[in-house]
This record gives C-alpha cells, sequence and structure tokens, in this order.
C-alpha cells in the first residue's frame, strides 16, 4: 500500500473533515462550505477510497456535487474525473504492472493497495485511458 494519506492531506489543506451518519452517500465535498462529510464506521480502504475522491474535487476545482439533488451532466463527468484522479493517486503505475501480473483476483489486490474494489477498478480503467492517449499520437506516424 503506498504511503499517500488523502486524510492527511486534506487535513494539511485546513479543509475540516466531518464523520457523520450520511444518507445515501459516502462521502462528499461541500465547496461552498469547504468541508469534506464521511460516513464514520467505514472501513480503512472504504474510508481511504472515498476520501480521497473528495481530494480529486477539491483538487480539480470541482462545484457541482452529485450528492443532495440533480445530477447534471456536468456532475457526472466531475465524479467520473474525481474518482480516476483518485485512483491514479492511490495505485501508482509500478503498483498497477505488479497488480496485473500477479493473476490475483481483484478483491485480494484492493486490499493488499488499501482500497476499495471500485477504486481498484477505476485504476485500471485510469490506466486505459492514459494508454489510448499515450499511443494516439503514434497512429499520425502510421
Amino acid at each position: 500500500m503506498s504511503a499517500f494519506d488523502p486524510e492527511a492531506e486534506i487535513e494539511q489543506m485546513g479543509i475540516p473533515i466531518y464523520y457523520l451518519n450520511l444518507q445515501d452517500t459516502i462521502a462528499a465535498w461541500d465547496a461552498e462550505h469547504r468541508k469534506v462529510y464521511c460516513t464514520h464506521g467505514l472501513s480503512s480502504a472504504q474510508r481511504r477510497s472515498a476520501l480521497c475522491h473528495e481530494l480529486g474535487h477539491i483538487t480539480l476545482g470541482h462545484r457541482e456535487c452529485m450528492f443532495g439533488g440533480s445530477t447534471p451532466v456536468a456532475a457526472i463527468i466531475q465524479e467520473r474525473n474525481a474518482e480516476l484522479w483518485a485512483a491514479r493517486k492511490l495505485i501508482s503505475v509500478v503498483e498497477l504492472a505488479i497488480a496485473r501480473d500477479s493473476g490475483l483476483p481483484n478483491a485480494t489486490i484492493a486490499q493488499a493497495y488499501g482500497v476499495t474494489e471500485r477504486m481498484y477498478r477505476a485504476r485500471l480503467l485510469a490506466e486505459e485511458e492514459d494508454e489510448r492517449r499515450w499511443l494516439s499520437p503514434l497512429n499520425e506516424y502510421r
């Protein structure tokens, strides 16, 4: 598991994290009030993954939120971008290569890296996007 600690990163930014009973969500970034809310009682992998996702929203400057109402296209795109950003922060390219070569089940890999299985799947998706981005300029030479 990488040493990256999203909880510490958020706190270093001077943004408080409130742990409480949330309904219909695990965590949320309140951009207007500059607060992060997180459901208490989560496993360490759930908390780490959720807080890193919210850190993604903060870092990427997201203002829209899926929490508490409508789901405009912009908010859906922001959710996806925050998830992929978090996945890249929590699992390095080297860790991902080792995981893919291991042949182990996704749940086992996720547990080893201290993330949820969903976050590991997001990292696989992020890698596919990165590969497409890197390989597309090569098509110009054909």
